[in-house]
């Protein structure tokens, strides 16, 4: 059986499950993801069962090993009449004992193939940690591209990690080759100026 047959949309019954999946990622990875077991809202059930039920702005996918959640990933549309063109990958997280086997980039085309769904959704961002070198491998390979870093964003314990802002055209065909040339769309035109202006 295939990674993708045992991927699913998650729904307000299975928010135990990814509460416990949410709390291991943390756990067992916490410079890959900006929150802490002490602030994440993603671990209060009733906030995770209403957002859950959100079937219009966002959704969460979920790998299942059997009946056992091992792997997630949500996605959502940006909010606000001028970021509506926007939509973003959060929580992307897979056990370790279902890595390697496709797990993450079927979880990934879930989340890309939903954000497409959306009318007028344009790009797909995510942020993505220097401690999860393999995911930005996987993201990259997916045509996500990097616009931006940050040096010393997250600090746990005493460490720092850098992180990585990722964009994703979905105006394009997947696999599509990026524009090495020319100025990028949304970068305005300059006016030149006059000499002894």
């Amino acid at each position: 059986m295939s990674a993708a047959s045992r991927i699913r949309r998650l729904h307000p019954p299975d928010a135990v499950s990814l509460v416990a999946l949410r709390r291991e990622a943390l756990a067992n990875n916490p410079l890959a993801f900006e929150a802490s077991p002490d602030d994440d809202r993603g671990l209060e059930l009733d906030l995770v069962r209403a957002s859950l039920a959100d079937e219009r702005e966002q959704a969460v996918f979920g790998y299942f090993e059997g009946e056992s959640l091992a792997g997630m990933v949500g996605v959502a549309r940006a909010s606000g009449a001028k970021r509506r063109h926007k939509a973003y990958v959060w929580g992307m997280y897979v056990a370790p004992r279902s890595r390697r086997r496709g797990v993450g980039r079927g979880l990934l085309e879930a989340a890309i193939a939903y954000a497409r769904a959306w009318p007028g959704v344009e790009r797909l961002h995510l942020s993505v940690t220097s401690a999860a070198a393999e995911a930005r491998r996987m993201y990259e390979a997916a045509g996500f591209r990097a616009w931006g870093e940050e040096e010393r964003a997250l600090q746990w314990e005493g460490l720092f990690v850098d992180e990585a802002h990722l964009v994703l055209e979905l105006d394009r065909p997947e696999g599509a080759a990026r524009r090495s040339r020319g100025r990028p769309r949304h970068e305005p035109v300059r006016k030149r100026r006059r000499p002894g202006a």
